[in-house]
């Protein structure tokens, strides 16, 4: 019985081991399994297709009405998966990469202002053979989403927008402050430690994310951050928007949400938006940042839900 007591022991002294050893070691393979472990959680899983010569990859889950999310700059498909699991009770949920980010197509001479990735988003829905959906976007993919109604509002049952990018009428942000004083873009780290200001500068608190995921982040980050330059320089000087001026007058249902504390756009643009479009609701989040679905993912979709009749 001792012997056995032993070998039992040893054997689970060794799988931890192992684990940490992984942990450590395989950061990539870690990471994906954490990411994997949290979209299954939430309901979602990992799709590709081909759209226009491009792919997308994109996370669906859900039964339901299509609620299609466009997620910002820098960023991908997972700043959906924490606020994923309240909605796939309710909807379809299907959240991509846009192209130039995450893991569908990267082309560092492509074209990703606001409207050509407006009418990318059309063809993605129409590829995937939905015919009405719900659409929401956070900061660029706030801008999308808004360019997206005004180009296709008999499409959507209602619209939600999260700090959406394109308000040119509104205060100057703490970040587009910083650029103009010739400092770096916050958003576009390109080493451990910006990425980690990057953290502090769109959180009010930051989530906790496990080290190999963060170190899958970073190298992500660093890799892409020539892409990124191109496209933040691509997406201030779109004429696509001011998204006030492309807004005017929208009859779609729309949510819009804005952190209280978000450093990264300036949030008078909420209530800018909310003169210009016919019975929108505005709700401005306490002690949130720039991204309030992932900081605050259950009372973020609990407004969206609410706004929509639903008592979650």
């Amino acid at each position: 019985m001792k012997n056995i007591i032993t070998t039992s022991v040893l054997t689970i002294v060794v799988m931890l081991l192992g684990i940490i050893g992984a942990w450590f070691l395989f950061p990539e393979v870690t990471s994906d399994l954490l990411r994997n472990a949290e979209r299954s959680a939430a309901g979602l899983e990992q799709h590709n297709i081909e759209v226009e010569g491009l792919n997308i990859e994109y996370l669906e889950g859900g039964q339901g009405d299509a609620l299609v999310l466009l997620h910002g700059f820098s960023a991908n498909k997972d700043n959906w998966t924490r606020i994923g699991k309240y909605f796939t009770p309710y909807f379809r949920v299907i959240a991509p990469d846009l192209p130039g980010f995450g893991e569908s197509s990267l082309d560092p001479h492509g074209d990703y202002t606001i409207r050509t990735q407006a009418e990318r988003v059309k063809a993605f829905i129409r590829a995937l053979k939905i015919k009405s959906l719900h659409l929401g976007g956070s900061s660029m993919g706030g801008a999308i989403a808004g360019v997206y109604a005004s180009l296709y509002h008999k499409d959507l049952k209602s619209l939600l927008l999260i700090s959406p990018g394109g308000v040119a009428s509104s205060e100057l942000s703490k970040m587009f402050r910083l650029i103009e004083e010739g400092k770096p873009n916050p958003l576009i780290p390109k080493d451990a430690e910006e990425y980690e200001y990057m953290l502090d500068f769109v959180f009010v608190e930051k989530p906790f994310i496990p080290g190999p995921v963060k170190k899958a982040l970073v190298q992500e980050a660093v890799a892409n951050q020539p892409l990124y330059q191109k496209i933040f320089k691509q997406l201030t000087n779109s004429a696509d928007i001011p998204l006030e001026d492309v807004m005017t007058g929208l009859p779609v249902p729309t949510l819009i949400l804005w952190g209280a504390q978000d450093r990264v756009l300036h949030v008078s643009g909420a209530r800018i938006l909310e003169v210009v479009i016919p019975g929108v609701r505005v709700v401005v989040i306490d002690a949130v940042g720039h991204l309030p679905m992932i900081e605050k993912p259950e009372k973020t979709a609990g407004f969206y839900l609410h706004f929509l009749g639903f008592k979650p």
